[in-house]
């Protein structure tokens, strides 16, 4: 992977829109999965701690759970693009994606009616739906969140932006004290992505917040899912990635 892939304008789009449907999930996830983050690990960390602190077993072990999976689906997703790269396969990203969309699709067809009947239980009383829900929405963003970077795409997460607040930070402040023209050009546009990134996630969850009410599980998944279409599309068309030799030993 690249440690600095260049910032081309197909990359800044495909990442602002990746990062934008990470916010939408993880805040789907948060309202219609019990409070349960699918993209946010550091959140649901916490509460691992906070609900043990205070004797609450159930939801403390539904968000370890959540930790596991999209750990799962993060690695299987990484093994998977390096060995799509080194055979040569370079439509890594829409594999990757569509993985994502069978997942946000079964949340959607499947998972929405049994959110809608309360099958899923609470917190406290989880039942089997909620533990298979959860599973769906954090193997997908575990899959979208190595994908970029393993692909050698563009060094970002996108499904979180902790990270990202970060590199603003420091971006900005080497764009303040670099002297030659042409490096603090590049520093401020560094800057800029990284802040378009930040907002990119606010807008994906506030559209989230806004359209579950009015729409429901099922339309509201469609939106994200269509995003992924259109990136598929991209890729399938031109392909972002390149293919690499593995290492001769």
């Amino acid at each position: 992977m690249a440690d600095h892939p260049s910032l081309t304008a197909r990359r800044v789009l495909v990442g602002a829109a990746l990062t934008a449907v990470g916010g939408f999930v993880d805040c789907f996830s948060y309202l219609a999965l019990r409070n349960v983050y699918a993209a946010t690990m550091s959140g649901n960390t916490v509460a691992i701690a906070v609900h043990a602190g205070i004797g609450e077993s159930a939801p403390a072990l539904l968000h370890a759970y959540t930790v596991g999976v999209f750990v799962a689906g993060l690695l299987l997703s990484a093994i998977a693009i390096e060995a799509a790269l080194r055979r040569g396969i370079r439509h890594v990203l829409a594999l990757a994606l569509a993985i994502e969309i069978a997942c946000l699709a079964a949340l959607a067809l499947w998972g929405a009616p049994l959110l809608a009947a309360g099958a899923e239980g609470t917190a406290s009383h989880p039942r089997w739906p909620l533990y298979a829900l959860l599973a769906l929405a954090a193997i997908a963003m575990g899959t979208q969140n190595t994908s970029l970077r393993m692909a050698g795409i563009l060094a970002i997460f996108t499904t979180h932006v902790t990270g990202t607040l970060t590199h603003f930070g420091e971006q900005f402040a080497n764009f303040l004290f670099v002297r030659r023209r042409e490096n603090s050009r590049a520093m401020l546009a560094h800057a800029c992505f990284s802040a378009t990134l930040w907002l990119a996630f606010l807008l994906g969850a506030l559209a989230a917040s806004e359209l579950l009410p009015l729409w429901g599980a099922a339309k509201e998944l469609a939106l994200p899912i269509s995003v992924l279409v259109l990136v598929i599309a991209a890729d399938i068309r031109r392909p972002f990635a390149e293919p690499r030799r593995a290492p001769i030993t």
